[in-house]
Order: C-alpha cells, then structure tokens, then sequence
C-alpha cells in the first residue's frame, strides 16, 4: 500500500475517512431586508430622543410665561412687576411695561423691565392715591419685528367704587378704521347707562410698535347719542410711524355716585399697507 506516492511500512495501519469542508455562512435576502430595516430607525430614535430633551420654556416663538402682580395695593404702595418669558430668544430681549392710572388720578407710563435672572424681569411703578385703578401690559422683543403682548392686569389701589347700587355698566363696545394704517385714526364708540348722571366716559389705550415705545392716552369721549359715546383716537407717537402697531383700548365710566365701570380689553392691530 502505497500513502502520497510512498510506501507505507510494515505494521502501519491506515484508515481513510472522508474530508468534512465546512461552508461559509451566506446572508438571505429577508435576513438583510430586517436588518436594514432596523438600521434605518435609528437616526429617527436619535432625534426623537434629541426633542425630548429641550426645556419646554425655550422652546417655541417668543412668549410670556407670566405676569405676576398683586391684585390691590394700599394707597400710595409702590407696585412691583416680575413676568417671565418662555420660548426661543434669537437676540437681545427688551422689556417694557406700559401702564394706565385713572378714576383715583389720572397718569400713565412706560417703564423698562430689568433682568433679575433667567428669563425673568422686573420693575416697580410708584403709588396712586386711594380709587385708583391701574392698567399694566408689558411688551418684549427679541431679534423679532413686532413685539410680543402680554396678558392685561388690572391693580386696585385701596378701595374702588364698583358694582355699586346706580348699575353702571359700559357694553356694546366698538371700533372700525378706514384703512388698517398706523397713521390712520381709530373710532371706538360705547353704550354707558347708570340710574344715576354719567359724569365721565374715558378710553384709555396704549400701542406696542417695532424698535419703538408710545406712552399710553386717556382722552374723553363725547356722547353722540343718548346713552352712546364715541371717540377718533390716533396711533401715540412715535408708534404712529411704524410699519405695524398693536393698539389696546378699554373704556371708563363714572356716575354721580361716585361708582366706576370698565369695559373689557379690546386690541386693534395695524400694518402699512404695502403699494405695488
């Protein structure tokens, strides 16, 4: 017997067996199909997971969060301001709070809010003698054309005569402009009735514009008819030069008997219009 061409010596065994190659294992189409499948969601997993982190207070436009304030005030109090701001800030944040004192004294403002930390400002408006009731609104800007409004507050100094028995009430309240143009007047007409002599009908309003600050108006209305009063009002300079302006107005009764009523708040917006 002869094993790779040689001869085997004597007392050698030999045993053939067969030659076992192992195979390579080969991926099938549905095996690869899952598994790209599979790797395809993960840069979608990675995103979701991204999102999930970012603070729900930095995100979304401009915003405010809050306006806090205290509800009444003795007379003369100093009344201090804190709102907090909410989404994405793109620039630098200016605050500015506007402000509407009537029935006890008549003035109005605007006063620039300080950053205290975080996304929080703050201001403190001087006191108002007993009756007074103050009307504030705060306007923030960042790297934004036109300003972000805040919610209206209202502040009682000491007592304010309201709900008495004369039923004062201001209702019915309405505006309508020619032309939606910050150079443009305004008419705000109103429905006033008491059992008792109405002896004043204001409008107070401020307007919030771009890169400007206007100071809030209290003019007098006129009665145009019984029980009805009407008013033209016109843009505070300097916002009455700008491309966009957001007017805010409310009306303010007195009767005889000293009691008081306001109307809600009421918001006009204006925008140049563009000629082509």
């Amino acid at each position: 017997m002869y094993a790779f061409d040689r001869p085997l010596k004597e007392g050698m065994d030999v045993t053939s067996e067969p030659i076992v190659r192992r195979k390579t294992p080969v991926l099938n189409l549905a095996l690869l199909v899952a598994i790209a499948a599979a790797l395809a969601t993960l840069p979608a997993l990675a995103v979701a997971t991204m999102t999930a982190v970012v603070p729900a207070n930095v995100s979304g436009p401009l915003r405010f969060d809050s306006v806090s304030a205290p509800e009444a005030v003795a007379s003369y109090d100093p009344i201090d301001v804190r709102v907090t701001l909410a989404g994405e800030v793109v620039g630098p944040v200016t605050v500015n709070l506007q402000y509407a004192a009537y029935f006890g004294t008549v003035s109005a403002g605007v006063q620039p809010m300080t950053p205290v930390g975080g996304r929080t400002f703050e201001t403190t408006i001087p006191g108002f003698p007993d009756g007074t009731e103050v009307w504030i609104v705060a306007g923030a800007t960042s790297g934004t054309r036109d300003p972000v409004i805040s919610s209206s507050s209202t502040i009682w100094v000491g007592t304010v005569p309201r709900n008495g028995p004369s039923g004062l009430s201001v209702y019915d309240v309405s505006h309508f402009q020619s032309s939606p143009d910050p150079q443009m007047p305004v008419t705000i007409e109103a429905t006033v009735q008491s059992r008792f002599p109405i002896t004043e009908v204001d409008v107070a309003y401020m307007a919030f514009c771009p890169d400007r600050v206007s100071t809030p108006i209290d003019p007098p209305m006129t009665m145009s008819a019984p029980q009805r009063y009407t008013i033209e009002v016109w843009t505070p300079e300097p916002c009455s030069f700008a491309e966009s302006a957001t007017l805010l107005y409310r009306v303010l009764a007195v009767d005889s008997s000293g009691n008081t009523a306001v109307s809600d708040v009421f918001v006009v917006g204006m925008e140049r219009p563009v000629w082509r």
